[in-house]
């Protein structure tokens, strides 16, 4: 009876404790991580980052994030007035930031210790929205970005990282690309990525993942899907590639001035298949 009752209470202890620390990590992860993230995130990229509601479940490893913004830079938004698409309002795209993703949802694994490497169940980004700006002269509004990530001289190269991700989903994407050096604006809107499987650990790299990609550009549809072990030794893989109905007048302005002919106007369609091995 003494052993029954003792082991009762440490069993009891234990469970009490477990919902400490979960207590604990639901209200002080949230707060914590949001000041971390902003706080580093502007020190790496150079660019002001606020993160809105954060939500962290220590019983299922659940993470979400919402509304992510990296704002643009002062200084190149003052460099010239991005051009502004048909029916779009030139103040709107002035205002808009360099990146905002309204939710960013992740489901770890506790078999990620066991591995010792990233297991996740799902991965999803939702209602990304990106600003690209050149400004002319091969100048970009993101260079003072890439100019904090450049190395100096060639690193050595290290082991790849082993990892096993399911369900990766990209939805509802948007990306404004403004070239003022030929005053266009080129809108890609539905960007949808889904990749049901991708792992990189010597076990699973003979199961096959089926990556879909699709998207709207200009007006034009765009729809590929695919089914292939990338990280096999064959890297077999077959695609499906399919577009409909892509003007490319908007694209004239980069046929070279050297070309001895001047295309005037064509539309393109395709319904390709690849298959490599």
């Amino acid at each position: 009876v003494l052993r029954s009752r003792r082991w009762q209470r440490r069993a009891a202890w234990t469970v009490g404790v477990w919902l400490l620390l979960w207590l604990l990590a639901y209200a002080a992860v949230p707060p914590i991580l949001k000041w971390q993230l902003q706080k580093i995130a502007s020190e790496k990229l150079g660019r002001q980052v606020t993160l809105g509601q954060v939500d962290f479940k220590p019983w299922s490893l659940e993470l979400t994030l919402n509304d992510l913004v990296i704002a643009k830079s002062s200084v190149a938004g003052s460099a010239g007035k991005p051009a502004a698409a048909p029916g779009t309002a030139q103040p709107a795209a002035q205002s808009a930031p360099q990146l905002r993703i309204r939710r960013l949802y992740m489901d770890a694994e506790l078999e990620s210790l066991l591995r010792l490497a990233p297991v996740a169940d799902a991965i999803r980004v939702e209602d990304p929205v990106v600003s690209l700006t050149h400004l002319g002269d091969g100048r970009y509004d993101i260079d003072d970005i890439l100019d904090r990530f450049k190395t100096s001289g060639e690193q050595p190269a290290g082991k790849p990282q082993r990892f096993s991700l399911y369900n990766l989903v990209l939805s509802g994407g948007q990306f404004d690309f403004i070239d003022q050096s030929v005053h266009k604006t080129y809108e890609l809107r539905d960007l949808n990525i889904s990749v049901p499987f991708l792992s990189h650990l010597k076990s699973q790299r003979e199961i096959k993942t089926a990556p879909r990609l699709s998207f709207t550009l200009n007006g034009s549809r765009f729809d590929s899907a695919a089914v292939g072990t990338p990280f096999a030794q064959t890297h077999k893989t077959d695609a499906n590639i399919t577009l409909r109905n892509l003007d490319l007048a908007p694209y004239l302005a980069y046929w070279p001035k050297s070309l001895p002919y001047r295309l005037q106007g064509a539309v393109l369609n395709c319904d390709i298949r690849v298959a490599l091995e």
